[in-house]
């Protein structure tokens, strides 16, 4: 059990993997000193969910409303309504997950760049953070979110995140200066990471959030086995022993970099 108050940005715990026994993952995450969580709703079979989740674990789960890439050709009038009616919900903190996919998602760059333009209006439309999914992608991604710095439409003020980071040390500092905070998971702390840890190794703490990704990307003393979100302590120690400073030091810059991320003020215990 950890005795640091954690964050935990980036979860699905509504995907049917955790169907047997959601409340008593949700349970060990609390007691492994997971305050707050984030429930990713990324696509429409999943927003009821993920807002039903949030509403029954209150007030430590909140939840985003986004459209992976995988259901970037989905988005028409009636999904449109769908999403602009359920973004009022009172416990929705960003639009997300959304971005590009050119490793494992079938539909053509161009129909998700598309989606992506219309999401990130919507959620400057609404007063959202982003979080953004980028896999292969950062030659693009990178272009696309330089144009709305240049139009004035998106401020250098907390943007968003860009969930489960994995580019390169300079798309690390570009992002950074643009604003963004970098989502650090568990592939961190596999053997093959040397260019991840490269990257993140020098970025200011006060642009680094965790998350799980789960029941993804678990950590290496895991890795094979389903994710849960309450591994997010062992996923902060390696990062606090990667930077050379205390895990109580990481835990209270991280939650904290995290509510000021979404908006949200700050526990009070």
């Amino acid at each position: 059990m950890s005795g640091h108050a954690w964050f935990e940005t980036h979860a699905h715990v509504c995907d049917a993997k955790f169907d047997s026994d959601r409340a008593e993952v949700l349970e060990r995450a609390f007691q492994n000193g997971v305050k707050t969580l984030v429930e990713i709703g990324e696509g429409p079979a999943e927003w009821d969910k993920a807002l039903q989740l949030s509403d029954a674990y209150a007030p430590s789960v909140f939840w985003a409303l986004g459209l992976h890439p995988y259901y970037a050709d989905q988005l028409d009038e009636k999904l449109w309504a769908r999403l602009k009616q359920m973004s009022t919900h009172p416990r929705l903190v960003a639009v997300g997950e959304i971005g590009l996919d050119y490793a494992k998602c079938s539909i053509p760059p161009e129909t998700q760049k598309k989606s992506l333009r219309s999401m990130i209006e919507f959620a400057l439309e609404i007063k959202k953070p982003l979080i953004i999914h980028c896999r292969d992608a950062y030659p693009d991604l990178l272009p696309l979110l330089r144009t709305y710095f240049q139009e004035h439409k998106m401020e250098k003020d907390r943007p968003g995140v860009i969930h489960c980071f994995s580019g390169d040390k300079n798309e690390a500092e570009e992002l950074v200066n643009m604003g963004f905070f970098l989502g650090i998971d568990g592939p961190l702390t596999y053997p093959n990471s040397k260019k991840l840890r490269e990257a993140v190794a020098d970025i200011p703490l006060d642009h680094l959030v965790l998350e799980t990704d789960c029941p993804y990307l678990p950590p290496q003393d895991f890795r094979g086995q389903r994710n849960e979100p309450g591994y997010i302590p062992l996923i902060g120690r390696f990062l606090a022993s990667l930077r050379g400073i205390s895990e109580e030091e990481l835990a209270s810059t991280l939650t904290r970099n995290s509510f000021s991320l979404f908006r949200l003020k700050p526990l009070s215990n």
